[in-house]
């Protein structure tokens, strides 16, 4: 049987499983999850290219030649995550949404952080058991992983999760559903608290519009749908 990979706390050398051998750095955002204070809500989408140049460059790496060579560890700040240092903002025991497994096994599995660049924050993660697999775990765009001294007097910096549209759009919902309709009996509302009642097996169309015609039809949209519009669109060339 293979042996998992282990890392010690001190001198972070892996033990090399012999199928990890040969095999170039990966990533996993299984484990992902945005919470306070590493959340992205403050950065703006050049931060994300830099993220995933970074990862590119490691990814053309070999972890067992990486762990050997300080200097390269040293250029990439890469170090075993010190959850007592000076004002962390969280503990590792809230991160809840990780196995046991590796939550609570810090021998075999500590949290590691490597910087995006000296001024683009941080990458929070552990390495998975029998491979060289980095299951990223927290973003730190604002370095409060390992709140810095000196000038900065160990200051963490307030930021919060990012909603995509549609997180943003479900909660909508749910906050609707959570109010009471003043209108009694509203069968528009009853069939809004039915929600999510079914997957909708439907097409979707993406298209691009120049400024002018996308002016149209956002004065086209105050009295129809965008399904709507793009059906008679269809039955008028279909009649051309």
């Amino acid at each position: 049987m293979t042996k998992p990979v282990v890392y010690g706390a001190v001198a972070q050398r892996p033990v090399v499983s012999s199928t990890a051998i040969g095999q170039k750095w990966s990533f996993s955002f299984k484990y992902f999850k945005q919470i306070r204070y590493f959340g992205v809500d403050t950065v703006d989408p050049t931060w994300f290219v830099s993220l995933l140049d970074r990862l590119k460059e490691l990814s053309e790496l070999f972890p067992e030649e990486f762990f050997k060579n300080r200097i390269l560890k040293d250029s990439w700040r890469y170090h075993e995550v010190n959850w007592s240092s000076t004002n962390v903002p969280i503990s590792k025991s809230e991160l809840k949404w990780v196995d046991k497994d590796y939550l609570e096994n810090d021998q075999d599995f500590p949290f590691y952080q490597f910087h995006i660049s000296k001024a683009k924050g941080r990458v929070v993660g552990f390495w998975d058991k029998g491979h060289f697999v980095f299951n990223i775990i927290l973003l730190d765009p604002l370095h409060n992983i390992q709140p810095a001294g000196g000038k900065y007097q160990y200051k963490v910096d307030d930021c919060y999760p990012l909603s995509c549209q549609y997180t943003s759009l479900t909660k909508d919902i749910e906050d609707i559903k959570a109010s009471p309709c003043k209108t009694e009996g509203c069968s528009v509302f009853a069939e809004i608290k039915k929600l999510p009642k079914r997957m909708n097996q439907s097409n979707a169309v993406v298209a691009y519009l120049d400024d002018d015609s996308l002016s149209h039809l956002n004065k086209i949209l105050e009295k129809k749908t965008i399904s709507e519009i793009v059906t008679m669109g269809i039955l008028a060339s279909m009649d051309n």
